[in-house]
């Protein structure tokens, strides 16, 4: 059995992942001059390989949020069980927020410094 209180914390250990992720992606491709190619349609291919990153860490976070809400249908109903099954849902959706606001940037902001 996991321990309960692991499983509050899921969705933003698969949220710091993700900004893990993207932005030593960032540091990498800026210093290796990805952000001055052009790929396509785009302007550059760091913004694509971190969109991409984005997406699939979004689409982590729902599914983790999912996960945990077919798991607690699943679970006794216990007084404490159904508390942290609500709060398992709740910090699943902050870290779907959280995600939106943080990486929202990512579409539109200046990728490297000059």
């Amino acid at each position: 059995m996991r321990h309960p209180l692991l499983l509050v914390i899921l969705a933003f250990v698969v949220w710091s992942g993700t900004f893990l992720l993207v932005y030593a992606t960032q540091a990498t491709g800026c210093s290796v001059g990805w952000h001055n190619d052009e790929i396509a349609f785009w302007r550059s291919p760091l913004r694509f390989i971190l969109i991409v990153l984005v997406i699939i860490g979004l689409v982590a976070i729902v599914g983790t949020l999912a996960w945990l809400r077919r798991r607690n249908t699943l679970t006794a109903a216990l007084e404490t069980s159904t508390f942290l099954d609500d709060v398992k849902t709740y910090v699943a959706i902050g870290a779907i927020f959280s995600s939106a606001f943080c990486f929202a940037g990512v579409f539109w902001l200046t990728l490297c410094p000059l």
